[in-house]
């Protein structure tokens, strides 16, 4: 299947002027440095409609396994947009699995948990063809509360998947962190999170929605705010809201369990006595004890007492040397 783009359309002599605009401005410069580069790179960003990269998916899949479609709403500027939260029946209730990475090698798919199980899965696609192998990366995993209980894991960078594990275990931080100001600056603002909802993939990116409720006039008013999946999870696990999964998002994208949770066996362990205290006295300890207790009684001027120690330190190592040599 063809995957259509439909970008905003720019004609020669629009870009011309803007191109010329820029140049304009980059010869004049500004008496702020950071200022006219800054001015540049937004005129850039106007002209050609570039948009960053929401993330990673751990989806290796060619855009024929899932019908994807690239509309000009894909191009956002990040503001809040009026919305409504509707079409209840195309999304899935989610869980956060307390998983920290994954991988896809000779063993098959396998999702790394928190406390070291690995959990092996398979492709729920059966037209998804094999995953390619990938070292183990970071990733949040979340578990779809009907039936099928599919996973939908999403590869993410390491310090979100280290901060939503603290958060899913309610772990007290000492200073707070970028989610724990959001979710303030969002109350400070008069809004209420709602729900988060991952609603698509394009390529290898997906994308997630934070819908906001503000009451206006008596009146309740839904904004939705777009999101990385990684940010929109960490915010909702923290504000306790729902998080939503597309469903065809997640039969075409999901793995199913197909082994049990296990601990993989120490490789190359064979069972060898590990060091440990012998049985019966130790001299070494006894030598400790004399010295430790020798100095402690010269600090605290019990001189008869660091005497006697003394004495009783200097028997005890004539008695040692004379055990070794015999």
């Amino acid at each position: 299947m063809a995957v259509t783009l439909n970008a905003p359309v720019i004609n020669a002599a629009s870009n011309a002027q803007g191109l010329a605009a820029l140049n304009q401005d980059l010869a004049l410069g500004c008496s702020n440095t950071a200022l006219g580069i800054a001015k540049a790179g937004i005129l850039k960003r106007k002209l050609l409609g570039a948009r960053p990269c929401t993330g990673f998916s751990s989806r290796h899949l060619s855009p024929a396994r899932l019908p994807v479609k690239c509309g000009s709403s894909f191009y956002s500027d990040g503001n809040l947009a009026e919305d409504s939260i509707q079409d209840d029946e195309n999304y899935i209730n989610s869980t956060v699995l307390e998983a920290v990475e994954v991988k896809s090698g000779a063993d098959g798919f396998m999702i790394t948990m928190r406390d070291g199980r690995h959990i092996k899965c398979e492709h729920n696609n059966a037209d998804g063809g094999h995953l390619p192998d990938y070292a183990p990366q970071p990733a949040i995993v979340l578990k779809m509360d009907d039936d099928s209980n599919l996973l939908l894991p999403i590869i993410v960078l390491e310090l979100p998947c280290a901060m939503l594990m603290e958060a899913v275990r309610n772990i007290q931080v000492a200073r707070p962190t970028v989610y724990n100001v959001m979710k303030d600056m969002i109350e400070l603002m008069g809004y209420q999170p709602k729900l988060v909802r991952i609603t698509k993939r394009v390529h290898e990116a997906y994308f997630a929605r934070l819908y906001l409720a503000k009451d206006e006039n008596g009146t309740q008013k839904i904004c939705s705010l777009d999101v990385r999946p990684s940010d929109a999870i960490n915010l909702a696990v923290r504000c306790q809201v729902p998080i939503q999964v597309n469903k065809q998002l997640a039969y075409c994208d999901g793995v199913r369990i197909v082994k049990e949770a296990m601990r993989l066996p120490l490789k190359g362990f064979k069972g060898l006595s590990l060091d440990r205290p012998e049985s019966g006295t130790c001299t070494e300890a006894e030598e400790f004890v004399l010295v430790r207790s020798m100095m402690v009684a010269a600090v605290e001027e019990r001189y008869n007492d660091a005497a006697r120690l003394r004495d009783q330190l200097s028997k005890f190592r004539s008695s040692k040397k004379r055990q070794q040599e015999a």
